[in-house]
């Protein structure tokens, strides 16, 4: 049974469900109903989605805005109602290892005033778990980015979910290009598939598959003042009997010591 300032949140979705609603204004029309502030929103987002399809849909033109659509039951409810809540234990561990900073942008409630909260790194509808090594922190907006994103490519459900619980990197980002082949790949998606913290490097792990006989070609487009990258897959290799990050691993040192031995080389040609 859900509590009382669930049912409020709830209420305000459902009333503004044709004109959905900025997260500032679902939180001051509920704090009308429950006569009470600074609830925890994201707690009672998260509980709600258990039952119902509410994502995080970007404002056209507003980066950092987003609105929280009510679209009906969550076909996925049966299998997360099963689901048990992050005990807090759990939730303290996360904290701690992230060292209470976002794992995509590095900022702190301290530093930045930035309010964190506890996200699967692989989500639950894309059958990612509640053990610690699938959790991570954001920052709210970060979160809520990530929700946005997944939101925008819900049609590659199947391509995101056989490519998330990959245990390396390299697999996982092109695992994702061979399951979209022909298609130009959003920078951003490549990002959160290759699930590393501050954003990792694309360029550079796009520079290791290649080393692996992988053609992949980038492109960009202006939209607006934002230029956007893509990636696009095609042609690619079996994966190296020993997973990649031991291939590319390999194929490092090999490149250091042939640097090395040229180095020398002139060295000895100057003495």
């Amino acid at each position: 049974m859900p509590d009382a300032e669930t049912r409020a949140v709830y209420q305000v979705l459902y009333q503004s469900r044709d004109e959905p609603l900025a997260m500032p204004a679902i939180r001051e029309r509920v704090n009308a109903l429950t006569g009470k502030a600074n609830l925890q929103m994201d707690r009672r987002l998260r509980s709600l989605r258990t039952h119902f399809d509410v994502p995080a849909q970007r404002v056209p033109g507003k980066s950092n805005l987003f609105v929280y659509p009510l679209l009906g039951w969550n076909p996925d409810a049966d299998k997360r109602t099963a689901r048990k809540s992050i005990p807090a234990s759990v939730r303290a561990l996360v904290h701690q290892t992230y060292g209470n900073r976002c794992a995509a942008c590095g900022r702190t409630p301290k530093d930045d005033q930035v309010k964190l909260v506890i996200d699967h790194m692989v989500p639950l509808d894309l059958d990612g778990t509640n053990e610690p090594d699938n959790l991570q922190l954001l920052c709210e907006e970060d979160n809520h980015d990530k929700q946005a994103l997944f939101a925008d490519h819900q049609e590659n459900a199947a391509a995101l979910r056989k490519s998330l619980s990959l245990p390396e990197v390299h697999l996982r980002i092109g695992e994702l290009l061979k399951a979209m082949p022909g298609e130009n790949v959003p920078k951003e998606l490549i990002v959160l598939v290759a699930r590393e913290e501050n954003h990792g490097d694309p360029t550079k792990r796009m520079r290791e598959l290649r080393s692996l006989g992988w053609v992949i070609r980038n492109s960009q487009r202006k939209e607006g003042r934002r230029v956007l990258s893509f990636y696009r897959l095609e042609h690619w290799e079996p994966w190296p009997p020993g997973g990649p990050q031991a291939a590319v691993a390999s194929l490092e040192r090999a490149r250091r010591r042939k640097k090395r031995t040229r180095e020398s080389a002139a060295n000895s040609s100057q003495e």
